[in-house]
């Protein structure tokens, strides 16, 4: 009986023994927790004195040298903007180099357009000018003394004056040595008072306009 009665108090000491070691476990725990605390605060201290400690001295820290960095390599990185503008300059000097192009074109075919259009117009104007040159040859002395034939003298001259001013001047052709580049010999005949191949007469008066032919002249051509 005296065994049962003491049973009980046996179990009330081994459970106070475990809840006293359970206890210092416990505060074995916070106490390390404390030290670990302790240990990342004095690294974090550490870290702030060197970075004062760099700043103080006119070291770049770290995070400074970290940006440093990457302004270096930013740098030598193609910048896309660059050569979108180079790409643009390209484009605008080449459409530049087209216009020019084009605008010296086109004066150029302006150019042929008149030099073609201006030399069909004085071709038109030639035959008139041959009438003339008809009508004042089969005036006599007395007639060419007359107001009219001397109005159709004026008139004649004009016309050739407009003529020249325009760049159009006759082909001598008489007393010159026949050039197949100006004449067209129409007849030959045999004269041993002028030289070979000498222009006699000029049945159709040739003209040039400017370096261009306008007109043969129809000659002829002795020997």
């Amino acid at each position: 009986m005296a065994e049962n009665e003491n049973q009980p108090k046996t179990d009330e000491t081994e459970q106070e023994a475990v809840n006293e070691a359970a206890a210092q476990e416990a505060a074995a725990d916070d106490t390390i927790d404390l030290f670990a605390d302790s240990d990342e605060k004095a690294e974090e201290g550490a870290k702030n004195e060197e970075k004062a400690s760099e700043a103080s001295a006119g070291k770049p820290g770290r995070e400074e040298r970290r940006n440093k960095k990457k302004d270096r390599r930013d740098k030598n990185r193609p910048d896309h903007r660059d050569e979108e503008i180079a790409q643009l300059k390209d484009k605008v000097l080449r459409q530049q180099a087209e216009f020019v192009n084009f605008r010296n074109r086109t004066e150029k075919e302006k150019s042929q357009m008149f030099e073609v259009g201006a030399k069909s117009m004085l071709e038109k104007m030639l035959p008139t000018i041959d009438n003339f040159e008809r009508g004042l040859a089969m005036l006599t002395e007395e007639q060419k003394a007359e107001p009219f034939a001397q109005g159709m003298e004026k008139t004649y001259r004009q016309m050739l004056a407009a003529l020249e001013s325009a760049g159009v001047k006759q082909i001598e052709a008489v007393g010159k040595p026949f050039d197949p580049n100006l004449h067209n010999a129409v007849m030959h005949v045999e004269d041993d008072s002028v030289g070979e191949n000498i222009v006699v007469e000029d049945f159709q008066k040739g003209y040039m306009y400017r370096d261009t032919v306008l007109r043969f002249s129809m000659v002829k051509v002795a020997n």
